[in-house]
């Protein structure tokens, strides 16, 4: 039978492991939330509920938040064994959220912080000739346009840009970097679509001509505007620039829905040779992203899918990676990817070269 105090102090190391197995579990899952649908298919998704969505789209923060309480508990359990011949509790959880620190960092650096700035020479399809037929993508959010169509431009010709996916960009605009490109010798069909909100809900499509006649086709349904458009010939890549609805609290319903929308494109039949892209307002850790089934994110197997793209007033190794550009590996292999700020939006340019198989 033990004395009181030590019923307390049993009671106590009790209780501290305890906590330790349960946040240290709770840690451990913020790495990938939807290791609790292993468990009851009806918790999967967790990625895509408000506030998780949010949390799981900023992994550097989420890294700096382990690991500095991670130091901070081992600190405490140093001390504690060293001044009063415990601190055991303290020590395990300070190194269970160090691992989990270390786990949040791994995945953007397995996915690719190699960001070179821009693309090398263009080699491609151009006018002159067909090159090596590589097809290069922009896909760019330009905040309503605030980003202008001089600075569009300017990027597309410094680097060799066949196809530009433009959330949140006008008619006019886009419209406007055609002429532009049009004086440099390069010229583009403009496609266009706007839904929701003016000016936020415009999605434009602009494809070299030296790809050859495009038409527009019937586009995913989403909240704000999707273009899709395919080779008249039907002997060329299938292009859809998409814009799914941010994931605010009261716009998370139509976040999914738009997501379910888009994604669905890689999972379906008659769609070989797609090229999807655009501000997805989602990274590859929401549910909806993680099983791109015929897609691959070309950004990722060129070792730049780690760069965060929104927003530019991050350092690019603490935002977050929403834009994309996802293909058919089994027609495309990425060679190159870039993430370039340009003018005033809120996010950067993503920039990727693709080469035919």
């Amino acid at each position: 039978m033990c004395t009181p105090r030590r019923c307390h102090t049993d009671r106590v190391r009790v209780i501290s492991w305890f906590f330790v197995v349960v946040l240290g579990a709770a840690a451990a899952l913020t790495v990938n939330p939807e290791w609790l649908g292993r468990l009851r298919p009806d918790w999967a998704g967790l990625t895509m509920t408000y506030p998780v969505s949010q949390a799981i789209a900023v992994r550097p923060l989420l890294v700096g938040i382990f690991a500095v309480v991670a130091l901070v508990l081992l600190g405490v359990g140093l001390l504690g064994a060293v001044r009063l011949g415990r601190g055991g509790p303290a020590l395990a959880l300070g190194t269970i959220f160090l691992l989990v620190a270390g786990g949040h960092a791994w995945i953007p650096w397995d996915r690719g912080l190699d960001n070179p700035g821009r693309l090398s020479a263009d080699d491609g399809v151009r006018a002159a000739g067909s090159g090596t037929g590589a097809i290069t993508v922009l896909a760019y959010n330009t905040l309503g346009g605030r980003t202008g169509a001089e600075d569009i431009a300017a990027l597309a010709d410094e680097n060799g840009v066949d196809v530009m996916m433009l959330a949140e960009t006008s008619r006019a605009t886009a419209d406007r970097v055609a002429e532009l490109r049009a004086a440099d010798g390069e010229t583009f069909q403009v496609f266009d679509a706007e839904a929701g909100r003016p000016g936020i809900g415009s999605t434009a499509l602009l494809v070299a001509t030296t790809l050859g006649e495009y038409v527009q086709t019937s586009a995913p349904r989403t909240t704000e505007g999707s273009v899709r458009a395919e080779p008249a010939s039907g002997v060329g890549p299938v292009l859809v620039a998409v814009h799914p609805r941010a994931p605010v609290e009261s716009l998370t319903r139509d976040w999914r829905r738009d997501l379910g929308e888009v994604t669905a494109l890689c999972r379906g039949r008659g769609t070989d040779g797609l090229i999807l892209a655009g501000d997805f307002n989602a990274t590859l850790d929401h549910a909806a992203m993680a099983d791109l089934g015929r897609c691959a994110d070309a950004a990722v197997a060129a070792g730049a899918g780690g760069v965060s793209t929104w927003p530019v007033r991050a350092p690019e190794w603490l935002g977050t990676t929403i834009d994309h550009v996802l293909v058919d590996p089994r027609r495309y292999r990425a060679t190159q990817a870039a993430v370039v700020e340009r003018g005033d939006s809120d996010h950067r340019a993503l920039l990727v070269r693709l080469m035919p198989r």
